[in-house]
C-alpha cells in the first residue's frame, strides 16, 4: 500500500486539481467523495485531506453547497419522475399489447376468408 505523503502547503495547481475532479464528480452525478477518492490518486493525499481543503476553502469560491440528502422535495420529484416514466412505459406496453391482438385477430379473419 502507498504510504501518504504529508504536504502541509496546498498550492495553487493542487486546489486546481482537486476543484476540477470534484466539479467534474458533481457534474456527472456521482458523490463528492468519490471525487476524493480520486483526487487521493492524484495528488497523493489522503481522501480525509482532500475533503477538509474542498470544505473548508475551496467549496466557498465555487459556491456549492453541500448536497442535502434529506430534501423531500428534491427525493420527491425524483421519484415522481420515476413514476411517471414507468407509468407511461407501462401505458405503452398496454397499448401495443391491444394493437398487436387486434391485429392477429384481423390477420386471422382474413386467413379464414382466403381458405
Amino acid at each position: 500500500m502507498d504510504e501518504k505523503k504529508r504536504k502541509d502547503s496546498w498550492t495553487v495547481e493542487d486546489d486546481k486539481i482537486l476543484a476540477d475532479t470534484v466539479l467534474t464528480f458533481v457534474r456527472e452525478g456521482k458523490t463528492q467523495l468519490q471525487a476524493f477518492v480520486e483526487a487521493e490518486t492524484i495528488l497523493g493525499r489522503t481522501r480525509q485531506a482532500c475533503g477538509f481543503r474542498w470544505n473548508k476553502t475551496l467549496r466557498k469560491q465555487y459556491n456549492i453547497q453541500k448536497l442535502n440528502r434529506s430534501k423531500p422535495n428534491e427525493v420527491h420529484s425524483h421519484l415522481q419522475q420515476a413514476m411517471t416514466s414507468y407509468d407511461e412505459l407501462a401505458q405503452a406496453y398496454e397499448r401495443l399489447k391491444q394493437d398487436y391482438e387486434q391485429l392477429q385477430s384481423e390477420n386471422q379473419k382474413l386467413k379464414n376468408l382466403a381458405y
